[in-house]
């Protein structure tokens, strides 16, 4: 693996990263098609993801090069997720997580006992969400008139800020001097976020047909 990280991430996740675009779920969030309940539970997944990777970073930092380089404040700030939650009536505390959210949450911890710069891997597909999601921000607001900053301020969260954070996390990362097992690690987690977006997609619109019937 002799390419620049981020372009072996981009590269090595390119078919998921398509085919998350394709799922029922996501198209649907996308053209603010979900209802304000079905938006709050995917949020409430959301957090779980931000607030355990958000956690983990935090611990493992100091001790780890390539976390100290990388990793922002703001990339740990769940203040958008929070009041979007407050916002749309579903609470942070006590969230169930759905199946692929359970598992990732295990893969998370398992990749900070084992290689803890890998969980750079999970950051980028978050940070790398933060491109496209203003749009799914502008859908939501209108399909669902939410105000400019609560129910979806989530999907907006960098604001004016997010090209000149997104590249400096791009550049950060690519100065980063890694080991080719860890290079590894972060494709599969950055994989595996793809991977629970689609499934906790799947688990989202199987919960909404079950609880319409």
């Amino acid at each position: 693996m002799t390419s620049a990280v981020m372009d072996l991430l981009r590269e090595s996740t390119a078919e998921l990263h398509t085919s998350i675009e394709a799922n029922q779920f996501q198209h649907q969030l996308g053209g603010g098609q979900v209802s304000q309940a079905e938006l709050g539970r995917y949020l409430q997944q959301i957090y779980l993801m931000h607030k355990v990777l958000g956690d983990l970073l935090e611990r493992e930092k100091a001790g780890d090069e390539a976390l100290s380089t990388v990793v922002q404040d703001y990339h740990l700030d769940l203040t958008c997720v929070l009041n979007d939650l407050a916002y749309l009536d579903h609470s942070s505390l006590d969230v169930t997580p759905l199946k692929a959210t359970s598992a990732i949450i295990e893969s998370m911890n398992e990749t900070a006992r084992t290689c803890p710069s890998g969980l750079l891997g999970y950051l980028y597909v978050l940070e790398g969400s933060t491109n496209g999601a203003k749009f799914i921000a502008k859908a939501l607001r209108s399909g669902l008139s939410l105000p400019d900053d609560k129910g979806a301020s989530y999907f907006d969260r960098y604001g004016s800020a997010q090209r000149v954070r997104w590249n400096a996390f791009k550049q950060a990362m690519n100065d980063l001097t890694l080991s080719d097992s860890e290079k590894e690690s972060l494709v599969f987690a950055a994989k595996k976020t793809f991977h629970t977006f689609g499934k906790v997609g799947e688990e989202l619109v199987a919960t909404s047909v079950s609880m319409k019937s």
